[in-house]
């Protein structure tokens, strides 16, 4: 059932905590219906410290529920440790398989390397990392899994080895968010997969803006041409790559090329990073996250043994090398071996630098592709940049067509840019906003800042399953059902009372409650105001007194005893049957006695539906000292409500007209007198006050027996002695009938009815 009124269960909450309006540190909250969700946890490339963390202060980390990393790039995992060991974060960790296994290794690198920074700029150590790894739970592609309530599903981003898309279903919103991702499959990833079922919001990347890719083709004869024209020059290739992602695809470029051309087959191939050579087993083992081509190819042989790449470790083992190409780490040229090796290399014109991968604003790859002349060492010196500088972009995140054909795919209502420079996320949202409106598709685009919440308006449908008894009933549209609604997590189902322990943890328990009320109303009095308060409502009848099971049992052992024996048996005292049952129990003995002073079951009653409410008199004792009435029902709202309507009716019938009790105490002493005229007398003025409590102010003609009533500007006359009401209006006439008929039934019942031979008489007749 559609809700047409906006209310904060409604409001979707998305926060940049990092990758707003910039590249690196990306990480997300969402919020929706009570629940927080992170999507990545990275640092940014360019700060250090903690300056280079999310703003992880702008909400309470205790509250996310869990986290969901895409991939294993530093800017997107890279401050899950300092999460885990260093915050009050206590949510649950998400990641595929391969991305669990390449982060620890990422991570172990990244602590060594910490090691050697300054203390304020060491964010966590390896206690922190282990911390973090036994928090961590993998899941593959397309598998759908239950957290809390969120079903959340990991379809492939195509970015790195392992990267993935998470779509998240909350309540019934559903959020896509792709971290990095490619719709165009490379050497060794397939492309990005499009959910089937189309999400409400997608959180996307805008790292290119509107910049268009070209082909891969076109790019690896770029970059291959480049290459040769370095080496043909005498000079050297430095690659700056990230560890495993981009330098795994470009290797497999460079072998292949080396093994087309074997005058290039003297150059040598070097992969700086140890880390990457011992993540290559990793990539031989998730062979079945690579493309088809890889595929085919680990049919034959392993296509990651290269044969015409070696291995270093340290920059002093390439002094004495001639022309070669390097893939060393990292790709931003921010410290490690790539830095020395630029640092080194930059002056020799012969040498030349290709950055294949996104140049993050703040870094020196960045800074070197804006046609600087000049670069400042880690140690202070100002170096001349004259070796050559290109730009040939391998990095596996979506251009423009990419974007624009995924959203046009899954035509999200609505669409969060991040991860992307401010200038680039503009240029992004117009065209994005431009073709929508060409398309006349309704889809606003969203560009916010670091901690800059988007807040988004979900009105979605509520749907309750039917379950249990009340599924076997033939239900039609339109007919009204009851039942109890249950909400577990964001799912809704209607069930019978009968079925709440069956369908959920709940228990059922019944409050029994009593009440004690001073009143000498008498009961006949008490059910004609009942009667009349509930009529058409609620059924009020008479309760006869209960008697004792065990005397019944011992009258009927009694019965069936011989004559002789009846005579010689002694005479036994009237006891109650929980007072006998107090024999085995002593220590009981005290409470139930206590019970037993309520106990009223013995006295005349009134029953309203049929034992919902139970009504009895009880009589003074030395407890009380006064007389009682004594309610007693199971608390429900409805019979509640029935209570407090009966509690007003008591109150209300304890201030009763002096004329009414002078008239009831007339009629008490006439029937013990047994004096038949003066007992018509007092009836027909007790039959007087009742109708006046009911319709107003009456006549009484006692000679002739009648009483004369206006009700609303209408004439009736009762005519007591044959019970007849003279009324030209129908409905009045009934009215009048129907009350004289309970008041006859109400003084039957009454203390002195056993003197009423018959209540339709003219007259009381006295046994």
């Amino acid at each position: 059932m559609p809700d047409d009124d906006a209310h904060a269960g409604d409001l979707l909450e998305i926060i940049p905590l990092g990758a707003g309006s910039e590249v690196g540190r990306s990480c997300v909250i969402a919020r929706y219906k009570q629940k927080t969700l992170m999507f990545d946890c990275g640092i940014h490339p360019g700060y250090a410290g903690l300056a280079s963390l999310p703003y992880f202060d702008e909400i309470d980390l205790a509250d996310v529920d869990a986290l969901f990393v895409t991939h294993f790039h530093l800017d997107h995992c890279a401050a899950v440790p300092f999460l885990c060991g260093r915050t009050d974060f206590n949510g649950r960790i998400f990641m595929t398989h391969p991305t669990k296994a390449i982060y620890h290794m990422l991570m172990q690198d990244f602590c060594r390397l910490l090691k050697n920074q300054e203390p304020s700029e060491q964010l966590f150590g390896e206690k922190d990392l282990e911390a973090s790894m036994k928090k961590i739970e993998v899941i593959d592609f397309h598998q759908e899994v239950d957290v809390d309530g969120v079903k959340v599903t990991p379809y492939r981003a195509g970015h790195v080895l392992g990267a993935c898309m998470f779509n998240v279903d909350i309540g019934g919103l559903r959020v896509l968010y792709t971290g990095d991702y490619s719709r165009i499959a490379d050497r060794h990833l397939p492309a990005a997969d499009v959910p089937a079922i189309p999400p409400h919001v997608v959180i996307v990347e805008s790292t290119y803006g509107v910049s268009p890719h070209s082909p891969r083709e076109e790019r690896e004869i770029r970059f291959t041409e480049k290459v040769q024209t370095i080496l043909r020059r005498g000079g050297r290739v430095l690659l700056p790559v990230v560890a495993l992602g981009r330098a795994q695809e470009l290797l497999l470029i460079l072998e292949d090329f080396w093994a087309q051309n074997p005058d290039l087959q003297r150059v040598p191939i070097y992969q700086a990073s140890a880390l990457a050579r011992k993540a290559m087993t990793i990539y031989q083992t998730y062979i079945n996250v690579l493309n088809s081509d890889m595929k085919a190819a680990f049919e034959e042989a392993n296509p990651f043994v290269f044969n015409h790449v070696k291995h270093v470790s340290k920059s002093s083992e390439l002094d004495d090398v001639g022309p070669c190409v390097v893939l060393a780490t990292p790709s931003m040229l921010q410290s490690g071996l790539s830095r020395e090796l630029f640092e080194s290399w930059c002056e020799d014109p012969k040498n030349g630098v290709i950055i294949a991968d996104f140049a993050v604003q703040g870094t020196l790859a960045r800074e070197i592709l804006s046609d600087v002349n000049k670069i400042i060492a880690r140690d202070g010196r100002e170096l001349q940049l004259n070796m050559s500088v290109d730009a040939i972009s391998f990095s596996a995140h979506a251009d423009y067509p990419q974007t624009q054909a995924f959203l046009d795919a899954l035509a999200p209502p609505h669409v969060i840019l991040v991860h992307g420079e401010a200038g680039e996320m503009g240029r992004l949202k117009r065209a994005l906003d431009n073709k929508a409106a060409a398309d006349d598709k309704k889809m606003s685009v969203y560009t916010p800042k670091n901690c800059q919440p988007v807040e988004i308006i979900h009105k979605g449908e509520r749907i309750a399953k039917i379950t249990g008894l009340l599924a076997e009933q033939e239900i039609e549209e339109g007919d009204h059902v009851a039942g109890v609604l249950v909400q577990k997590d964001f799912g809704t189902m209607l069930i019978a009372p009968e079925d709440v322990n069956n369908y959920t943890k709940l228990r059922t328990s019944l409050v029994t409650q009593r009440q004690l009320v001073p009143s000498k109303i008498p009961i006949s009095t008490l059910r004609f105001a009942l009667e009349a308060l509930f009529e058409g409502l609620h059924v009020v009848s008479t309760l006869a007194p209960e008697e004792d099971e065990e005397e019944e049992e011992d009258a009927e052992e009694e019965a069936n005893k011989p004559a002789a024996k009846k005579k010689a048996a002694p005479k036994k005292k009237a006891t109650t049957s929980r007072a006998k049952k107090a024999k085995t129990e002593p220590s009981e003995v005290e409470a139930r006695e206590g019970e037993d002073k309520f106990d009223v079951d013995k006295a005349d009653g009134l029953s309203i539906n049929d034992g919902m409410v139970t009504i009895r008199k009880r009589f003074a004792d030395e407890i009380t000292g006064v007389e009682h009435v004594v309610i007693e029902w199971n608390s429900d709202p409805l019979t509640d409500m029935i209570v407090d309507a009966t509690l007003s009716a008591i109150l209300q019938l304890e201030s009763e007209p002096e004329a009414l009790k002078e008239a009831e105490a007339g009629l008490r002493d006439a029937i013990k007198k047994k004096d038949e005229t003066s007992a018509e007398k007092w009836r027909l003025r007790v039959v007087a006050a009742m109708l006046s409590a009911q319709f107003g102010e009456l006549k009484v003609n006692e000679k002739k027996a009648t009483l004369s009533l206006n009700i609303d500007g209408i004439d009736a006359v009762l005519e007591y002695r044959t019970r007849t009401v003279l009324c030209d209006n129908d409905a009045l006439k009934q009215r009048v009938e129907t009350t004289v008929s309970r008041i006859d039934e109400a003084i039957g019942d009454a203390a002195y009815a056993h003197a009423v031979h018959s209540l339709s008489a003219s007259s009381t007749k006295f046994a």
